[in-house]
């Protein structure tokens, strides 16, 4: 706005000059002071063009400034987002050695008393990473970083997964957990299952919060059906404190001033609402609020599914699955890219425990001199390989370009604390069939190794 108004001021001035001087010049010219026609016309000619000379040369120069104001706006915000991407990797990767083994050691314990301080532990880390994770959302999204997936889920999958997490929360209060899904008959959606989970466990996590007695209900219904999309309803309804009019208005603004109050009074960041009102608007839904004071809310959204269509046979595989995910065993081999000592003992021991054997590289160059020397011995090759992204040497994708253009069909998995950027398509882009984000749980470790591994029956 200040430019603006310079480059204005600039343009009013000379045409004053102009304007002036033509004056005086005419004025000359009336009282004889000029006897040649020609020659007033071509000064009057000189001083317009020297006046738009001078308007061009500085209109150029603001517009340079300008320019030059955006570019550096630009490489900022770049700076910026690189800046949160590494502390990202660098606050995980400690939080995923804390969970990881927290959940080794709550396997082995068995005296009570240090089992539940173990179970304390790793629940204040996973609750630590959920407000980590809020932050970078925030990030993600000021910067257009934050993207969706569009795979095949199961909806009563999703939903059993929310319940099982919220679970504990709500019987520690005393509360009902109420859940409704209808199935869509021949039908898997596409979407993006980790972000739909992202939306429906902060809507019950702050139901939970702000109710202290009663029932929390969660209803997944579907509205409308046709060949290739399906339209379903998610309502979230508590019998909680409830809002007024003015707080509703302002619960989707971060850190709104009465957000804070209640921030303080009842944990949180004050940024799920906010991040959870910008992942139903990606998913082309809008999240509705009814609320009462003293009488409860009703959080709302619908959302338009595209479809596949399933087999049974299909179906009842997957949900087989599912249900052996409790303890599988494999006879594999797997080649562990990881620099972070810590790390890979925590996922060394993880696959022991399911029968995998564990190769470690401390670096992306010491793993492609593992796999040269077993193929110039002619020796049997790794099953599978997880890549870290960040290592000293050579890091996880120029390690993972190396490999593919070898040819030798192993896949890669990507395991990295970074997920501030759209990781999925870069790390498909340079040869990595899939990504496990630390930290991870035993069952999103399992679930992985089951997509790549057959499981000793």
């Amino acid at each position: 706005m200040l430019i603006r108004k310079k480059i204005l001021l600039v343009i009013i001035t000379a045409m004053v000059i102009v304007s002036g001087s033509s004056l005086a010049v005419g004025a000359l010219f009336l009282s004889g002071g000029f006897n040649n026609l020609l020659i007033v016309g071509a000064i009057t000619l000189a001083i317009s063009a020297a006046a738009a000379a001078l308007i061009s040369a500085v209109v150029k120069r603001f517009y340079e400034k300008i320019e030059r104001l955006r570019e550096s706006a630009e490489t900022m915000s770049e700076l910026k987002s690189k800046f949160i991407a590494t502390i990202s990797h660098e606050i995980r990767t400690p939080m995923s050695n804390i969970v990881g083994f927290s959940e080794l050691a709550i396997t082995e314990e068995n005296n009570y008393k240090v089992k539940d301080f173990l179970n304390k532990i790793k629940n204040n880390a996973e609750w630590l990473m959920q407000i980590i994770n809020d932050i970078l959302d925030i990030s993600r999204a000021e910067y257009g970083n934050l993207a969706l997936e569009n795979i095949p889920f199961d909806m009563h999958d999703l939903l059993s997964s929310c319940r099982s997490l919220l679970m504990p929360k709500a019987e520690e209060k005393g509360l009902t957990l109420y859940f409704y899904v209808e199935p869509s008959i021949g039908k898997k959606p596409l979407g993006d299952p980790a972000r739909l989970r992202q939306v429906l466990v902060n809507l019950l996590s702050n139901a939970i919060k702000f109710t202290n007695t009663g029932m929390i209900k969660l209803h997944a219904v579907v509205r409308e059906m046709t060949e290739r999309t399906i339209t379903m309803r998610f309502e979230v309804k508590d019998s909680g404190i409830g809002m007024s009019c003015e707080q509703v208005n302002k619960i989707f603004d971060p850190y709104a001033p009465d957000d804070i109050g209640k921030t303080r009074r009842f944990g949180g960041t004050g940024l799920g609402l906010a991040i959870t009102k910008n992942l139903v608007e990606m998913m082309g839904g809008t999240l509705h609020v009814d609320s009462a004071p003293g009488i409860g809310s009703k959080f709302s959204f619908e959302i338009v599914f595209d479809t596949i269509d399933v087999q049974d046979d299909d179906l009842m595989r997957e949900k087989i699955l599912f249900n052996e995910l409790e303890k599988p065993k494999f006879d594999a081999e797997i080649l562990l890219f990881e620099d972070n000592y810590m790390n890979q003992q925590v996922i060394s021991e993880h696959l022991k425990r399911v029968g995998v054997t564990t190769v470690v590289a401390e670096n992306g160059k010491v793993g492609l001199d593992i796999i040269k020397k077993r193929i110039e011995k002619n020796e049997k090759l790794f099953d599978l390989i997880f890549m870290d992204m960040h290592m000293p040497v050579m890091d996880g994708l120029e390690a993972s370009m190396h490999i593919t253009e070898m040819n030798i069909g192993i896949p890669i998995v990507a395991m990295t604390a970074n997920v501030i950027y759209n990781d999925k398509e870069i790390y498909k882009k340079n040869g990595m069939n899939d990504c496990v984000g630390k930290p991870f749980t035993s069952q999103e470790l399992w679930r992985c190794l089951m997509k790549y591994l057959t499981p000793k029956l």
